[in-house]
C-alpha cells in the first residue's frame, strides 16, 4: 500500500479534506495506518455505552418499524453506530429493510472492526446492489474495506457485477492485500486487458498499484504477464517506468519479464 492511500482512508475517517494530510506523504505508509487505526479505536468507542442503550430499546419495537425510524430519523452514521453493537442476526434482519441507497448511507460510517458479520452474512444479491450504488458514486475506500468480510460466493457475485477500472480501485483500498490472490482469481482471463488499462492511463494509479499486485501469487503473475505481453509497447514502458518508480520490480516475477525489466 502507498502513502497516498493510507492518507485518503485517514481522511475518510476523520471527515476531512485527503489535501489536509498532505504532509504526512513522506510518512512510511505503515505508520499512518497505524495513526488511522488508533483514531478508529477513539472514534468507535467513544459513547458506545449510549450507542447499546439505544440497542438495547429498539428491541421493544417490531424490527420494521424500527427500520423506519432510523431511516427517518436517525440518519446513516446513528445507524451505523448502532448497527456496531447489535447482535448479528438482528443487525442482518434490519438491513435487509433498508433502502440501497441509505444502506450505502450506512456502510461508509460503519465500525470496520466490527462490520464482518453483518457484511459476511448479507444475500450476494444485497451486496451487489450496495456495491452498484456505491461504484455509482465512486466510493471504492468503502467498498475496500469489506473485501475481507464476505465468503467466496459473495465475492465472486461482486466482481462479475463490477467494471475491470472498479474491481482495481477497489482492491487498491482494501485494508489487507493477502485476499487480492482470491479476487484475482476470479477475473477471467478475457477481462485482463481492460483491468491493465486503467493501470496504463494513469500514472498516479500506475504508482499506488504496482505495489499491490506483488502481492499476487504465481499463477496470478502469470496470468496478468500473458496479458502484458499483448500491450503495445507505449503501454509496456509505463508500467514497466511504474514498476521502477515504486521498486517493486523484484516481486513481480514473470510480469517483470514481460514488460522487459531484467
Amino acid at each position: 500500500m502507498t502513502a497516498r492511500i493510507e492518507i485518503a482512508k485517514l481522511a475518510r475517517l476523520l471527515g476531512e479534506d485527503p489535501a489536509r494530510f498532505g504532509y504526512l506523504a513522506r510518512v512510511p505508509p505503515a505508520d499512518v495506518r497505524a495513526v488511522r487505526e488508533r483514531a478508529t479505536e477513539v472514534l468507535f468507542d467513544a459513547n458506545r455505552a449510549a450507542y447499546e442503550r439505544i440497542a438495547a430499546a429498539s428491541r421493544l419495537v417490531p424490527n420494521a418499524i424500527t427500520a423506519s425510524v432510523a431511516q427517518r430519523a436517525f440518519g446513516p452514521v446513528m445507524c451505523a453506530r448502532v448497527a456496531s453493537v447489535l447482535e448479528p442476526e438482528r443487525a442482518l434482519d434490519l438491513a435487509g429493510r433498508l433502502g440501497t441507497t441509505f444502506l450505502a448511507d450506512v456502510a461508509t460510517h460503519l465500525d470496520p472492526r466490527r462490520a464482518g458479520p453483518i457484511v459476511g452474512t448479507l444475500p450476494p444479491a444485497r451486496v451487489v446492489e450496495v456495491a452498484r450504488e456505491l461504484v455509482r458514486r465512486r466510493d471504492f475506500l468503502t467498498m475496500g474495506r469489506f473485501v475481507g468480510d464476505v465468503p467466496e460466493h459473495t465475492l465472486r457475485a461482486v466482481v462479475t457485477a463490477l467494471d475491470e477500472d472498479s474491481l482495481v480501485r477497489v482492491a487498491l483500498h482494501s485494508d489487507s492485500h493477502d485476499h487480492f490472490p482470491a479476487l484475482f482469481a476470479m477475473i477471467t482471463t478475457p477481462r485482463l486487458p481492460a483491468f491493465l488499462h486503467p493501470i496504463t492511463a494513469d500514472d498516479d494509479l500506475a504508482t499506488d498499484v504496482l505495489p499491490l499486485l506483488t502481492a499476487l501469487d504465481e499463477p496470478g503473475l502469470r496470468r496478468l504477464a500473458a496479458t502484458a505481453e499483448e500491450l503495445s509497447t507505449v503501454d509496456r514502458k509505463k508500467l514497466r517506468a511504474a514498476a521502477e518508480r515504486t521498486a517493486t520490480t523484484t516481486g513481480l516475477g514473470p510480469l517483470a519479464a514481460a514488460l522487459g525489466i531484467h
